[in-house]
């Protein structure tokens, strides 16, 4: 990915990156060695841990930015980064250091040489030791991928939550629902209290068989938990009223919008309810981190407004799933008869033809693209599957960036989605515009 980091902080990622090459093991032992080698610093700081198919990465920032509203020293642990690593390994919404990166990560670099850790086992232990030699208050987690086998499992964490589920990563998680949602129930703790987002009743039997394994309390947040949106904006905000067995909070101001996002706030709502006794947060507080979450996390590029007039947004939806809630809040926030320019690129291990029926209907022109990484999509298979599912305005470039600059230039809507390596190509190019360049 792009960044303009100085040249030794550069080798430090180049070699981190590297471990790519060892693909996804999913298992613990190996991070299990690593936070054993920096005295177990995910053992000296309280957590919150998050897993889910859609809405993790909205809750983490929603959470991070609530607490840090409320004065609590907040660390936020998300994946994948949009344009920096960095990005990955926040406190109260500003990124780790490079100094810090290289700092925390060469050494546990020449260990993996010897046990080929994989990329995000390293990343996860580096983010443990910051936060822990930082002090922080309270660290929000976010796993990577699936949760039984991944490498944030090892926390012991205030409260575990999950959010929607969905099929995708199916190569490790499974085939059905029930066994992605098995594989995500994995992170409740013994004793510990879980939070259900995901909504559909059929697949409650999973995360109920678990808690009762682990004598963990369990509630389904949607059973005691409701909202209403009152307003939509074109802005991509909203806002609603919740309602909670402790009262109702109403007229906020939210700076993220879709029915998607008002299970992943009530999410939020309910985690401070729990944790409640350990962090106190009051209603201001609430008020202030929902209606700034990006500019109290770095949070960004979910279904985000660039420009006016004419529209220019971008999200990171990446799976079928996504985009359904993607075109959904782009009519209910005022945009129900706009056609798009859209600059599209997706991993190849996706279901693309899904993706592209779902937007087919808001398409006028596809702007077929490969993001610079090596599981993308090439453009020209991009196009044929848009045809295939009948979208045939489709253009093929051969870059983002050129791409971007044709379909601004057209003066009509655009719409940029697909992987977060897209955005992060997308951004660079953005930058380039009197617009603006999303916020860090």
């Amino acid at each position: 990915m792009a960044n303009d980091n100085p040249p030794d902080i550069q080798v430090i990622l180049e070699r981190l990156f590297s471990l790519h090459r060892f693909g996804i093991k999913p298992g613990l032992e190996r991070t299990l060695s690593l936070l054993e080698l920096l005295d177990n610093p995910h053992k000296k700081f309280k957590s919150i841990h998050v897993a889910g198919t859609n809405g993790k990465g909205s809750t983490c920032s929603m959470l991070a930015a609530i607490l840090t509203s409320a004065g609590y020293k907040t660390g936020l642990y998300t994946s994948p980064h949009i344009s920096e690593f960095n990005e990955r390994i926040r406190i109260n919404g500003q990124p780790i250091s490079d100094d810090d990166i290289a700092r925390l990560a060469l050494p546990l670099l020449d260990e993996s040489e010897k046990a080929a850790t994989t990329f995000f086992e390293i990343t996860t232990s580096m983010a443990f030791a910051y936060f822990a030699e930082q002090n922080v208050d309270i660290a929000v987690i976010e796993t990577g991928l699936g949760g039984r086998l991944d490498s944030t499992n090892v926390l012991s964490p205030l409260v575990s939550i999950i959010t929607s589920i969905d099929l995708d990563h199916t190569q490790y998680l499974g085939l059905t629902l029930e066994s992605i949602t098995g594989e995500k129930a994995a992170i409740i703790k013994p004793d510990t209290p879980a939070l259900i987002a995901e909504p559909r009743t059929k697949l409650r039997h999973v995360f109920s068989k678990r808690a009762d394994l682990v004598h963990a309390p369990i509630t389904f947040i949607q059973d005691v938990y409701s909202a209403e949106i009152l307003h939509w904006n074109r802005d991509f905000s909203m806002e609603i009223n919740i309602h909670s067995p402790f009262g109702s909070l109403k007229n906020l101001q939210c700076s993220v919008a879709g029915n998607h996002q008002i299970n992943n706030i009530l999410a939020t709502i309910s985690v401070l309810d729990t944790i409640g006794s350990d962090f106190i947060i009051n209603e201001s507080s609430i008020r202030e981190g929902l209606a700034n979450v990006g500019e109290l996390t770095g949070l960004a590029a979910r279904i985000q407004l660039i420009r006016d007039e004419p529209p220019l947004v971008i999200d990171v939806g990446h799976n079928p799933a996504g985009l359904r809630k993607l075109v959904e809040t782009l009519s209910k926030c005022g945009y129900s008869d706009v056609k798009w320019n859209l600059v599209f690129g997706v991993m190849a291990d996706k279901n693309v033809e899904e993706m592209l029926s779902i937007l087919k209907p808001i398409t006028a022109r596809l702007y077929a693209v490969s993001p610079v990484y090596d599981r993308a999509l090439p453009a020209l298979e991009v196009a044929l599957k848009a045809e295939s599912v009948g979208i045939y305005t489709a253009s093929v470039f051969n870059s983002v960036a050129t791409a971007i600059k044709e379909a601004i230039t057209t003066h009509n809507p655009t719409l940029i989605v697909g992987s977060f390596y897209l955005a992060d190509e997308a951004i660079v190019e953005l930058a380039k515009y009197s617009f603006g360049v999303l916020k860090k």
